[in-house]
């Protein structure tokens, strides 16, 4: 982050500090005390986390009412970076904000046609993540985040009622990333993303009608190294691990997206039976592979194919799409459901191909019918059912019952290949394949056992992949011949998988919580799959309220570690992860220690990363050819305003 922009938050956060302090509130000692003090026993804070309330779409369109109040804790406070977040089931690129690809294969959620396009799937958040706030009061959030070497966050929001029934508001989130691998100076950067939405909420005094509304613009630029030069060399080669012979394989790449979404959502209540709803979304979706190629050293000869010849490279994608769902919905008693036509008008578009000219529908309408049932009105036990069907053979199916005891989950889907998996022009790129609709389905059961204060949850987990489409890095291509393109698995893929959680309070301050799974890919097409045969997260902390509530701690340590495998590999050229037989990332333990702290309305965290490098001077691959998180310090704070 650029020391102007620090020096402006500083001073704002500053100034919006003196003018807290300086808000008197009158003491209403007949009323119950909201929050903590903030200046003396007599002066009372009213409007607090316990007042500042927030809900999702899905809660107000499936009928299922729940609000949250914002987050104050500070338990994981320290989990900032985002593959840690998602519990190290995503690898990256080995740096904040770079591509990222699930470790363990996912079922797609949308059925239609897709850009292919997901490796930053993770940094935009989309209408059915945003928040919309009950307030009582303006709320406003500040977080600011300074990891080591130039790895910077800054993330903001606010909102506010306009009255009892209507509100609005806006998320901010800048990711300031500097390359970790021959990092010239400070602002020399390996990500730049800028993420905001706008959002607001409105309903009639009778509560019959309700309309929900938002916007989301991301832009995600990344500066892309294509990994570490080897001259052959494998994990072990000392090139990846000492700094003065370290050479980047691209010089001066980038990969850029850009995503906007308009979303609007209606609903008007008949009776308790019966309601009308309207949803719409404009989505585009826009990636960028640029390449200065005037710049790569020529001996490196980092592409392996060559269809334009061109010194300024700039290949392009484009998605647009407008969805428009209609559908009726209601409540039965403790059942609910929910009947839909969706209509989806596609547009897609390659710089140097017209998909029209070889056979891939690229401006065309999708038709949906779909429903949604669900007896049970909480969210402890429940049992949903929900399906979808696209003109055409497409479909998802799905069921799931909860308890507080046992759950269980099946689901099913078939559904269009990517468009970069059907046809693909770019500069150093170039296919037409014909591919049947993949079908993929899950079936899930476990327990939830509390014994004493120990719980327990062990789950299994079977995978079945049909004409499974990916990418796979052919090692005996011969030379100037394409070595990444896409393919379709030829026999079923089956994927077992076992966990067992455990959580363990003990003297009332301590925590223990381990995860272990266990995987296993068999069948006709099993190398289409590469998954760690063993996977293990763990943390051990402790935790405290102190000074009449006044200071809440936690100090811990985590721990993650995955078998040797040969994970997937990353291509920049055209933002795809791939299969490869060539590199095997080694198992590595990786160990972090933090502390996290919150003295009233604030909070802060400090976290030193990859402690066992600092006693191998060696660290681990995130991916082939990428490391990992070096050891380093992390320090971010949050601070919350409800006036």
């Amino acid at each position: 982050m650029r020391l102007r922009t620090k020096l402006i938050l500083l001073f704002l956060l500053g100034v919006s500090i003196h003018g807290y302090g300086q808000i008197e509130i009158p003491d209403e000692e007949n009323k119950d005390r909201i929050g903590s003090n903030i200046l003396d026993d007599s002066t009372k804070q009213i409007y607090g986390p316990t007042t500042t309330l927030y809900t999702f779409e899905e809660n107000i369109k499936f009928n299922n009412p729940r609000f949250w109040p914002v987050d104050t804790s500070v338990i994981d406070l320290h989990k900032f970076q985002f593959t840690v977040k998602e519990n190290n089931f995503y690898q990256n690129l080995g740096n904040i904000g770079t591509a990222v690809s699930p470790i363990y294969p996912v079922l797609p959620t949308q059925i239609g046609a897709t850009s292919g396009f997901t490796v930053y799937d993770l940094y935009y958040r989309g209408p059915e993540k945003i928040k919309y706030y009950d307030t009582k009061s303006p709320f406003s959030n500040l977080g600011v985040i300074w990891g080591g070497q130039g790895r910077a966050i800054t993330e903001a929001t606010y909102a506010r009622n306009i009255d009892e029934r209507s509100g609005i508001g806006f998320d901010f989130r800048g990711l300031y990333i500097d390359k970790q691998i021959l990092r010239t100076r400070r602002g020399d950067r390996n990500v730049e993303g800028i993420y905001y939405s706008g959002f607001g909420h409105y309903k009639t005094r009778n509560g019959k009608y309700q309309l929900l509304a938002n916007f989301v613009r991301n832009r995600h630029n990344v500066d892309e190294y294509g990994g570490i030069f080897s001259e052959g060399q494998g994990p072990d080669g000392e090139i990846f691990f000492n700094e003065d012979a370290r050479q980047t394989v691209l010089a001066a790449a980038e990969t850029d997206e850009l995503r906007t979404n308009y979303h609007l959502y209606n609903q008007y209540q008949i009776n308790d039976f019966l309601q009308l709803y309207y949803e719409f979304d404009r989505y585009k979706q826009q990636n960028d592979f640029l390449d200065n190629n005037t710049n790569e050293d020529p001996d490196l000869n980092p592409f392996d194919f060559y269809v334009l010849d061109s010194a300024e490279i700039k290949d392009r994608s484009k998605l647009i799409y407008r969805q428009h769902e209609l559908g009726v919905k209601g409540d039965i008693g403790k059942g609910f459901y929910i009947l839909y036509y969706k209509a989806r008008d596609v547009f897609f578009r390659y710089k140097y191909l017209n998909p029209d000219e070889v056979g891939v529908e690229a401006n065309y309408l999708e038709n949906y019918a779909g429903f949604n049932l669900r007896f049970g009105n909480d969210s402890v036990s429940y049992i949903t059912a929900f399906g979808e069907y696209k003109l055409g053979g497409e479909y998802k199916l799905g069921a799931e019952i909860r308890n507080k005891w046992f759950f269980a989950e099946g689901y099913s889907v078939k559904y269009l290949p990517g468009y970069i998996q059907q046809a693909y022009r770019g500069s150093h790129d170039v296919w037409i394949r014909d591919f049947d609709s993949p079908i993929s389905s899950r079936l899930s059961a476990g327990l939830n056992l509390k014994l004493g204060d120990l719980r327990v949850e062990p789950k299994a987990e079977y995978n079945l992949l049909t004409n499974h489409v990916y990418f796979r890095k052919d090692p005996d291509a011969e030379e100037g011949t394409q070595t990444v393109l896409p393919t379709q698995a030829s026999g079923d893929i089956s994927i077992l998988k076992g966990s067992l959680k455990l959580s363990l309070d003990f003297w009332r301050v301590f925590n223990f919580n381990v995860l272990g799974m266990y995987s296993n890919v068999s069948g006709g097409s099993s190398d289409a799959v590469q998954v760690p045969q063993m996977f293990a997260n763990a943390q051990i902390s402790y935790h405290d309220i102190l000074i009449d509530g006044n200071l809440e701690w936690q100090i811990g340590f985590d721990a993650h570690w995955h078998s040797s495998y040969y994970a997937n590999g990353y291509d920049p050229v055209i933002m795809q992860y791939y299969t490869q037989s060539e590199f095997e990332v080694p198992a590595f333990p990786v160990v972090d220690v933090f502390v996290n702290a919150k003295i009233n309305r604030g909070r802060l965290f400090i976290k030193y990363n990859n402690l066992v490098e600092l006693a191998r001077s060696r660290g681990y691959f995130a991916t082939p050819y990428y490391l990992g998180q070096t050891s380093i310090l992390d320090f971010g704070f949050k601070w919350a305003f409800y006036d």
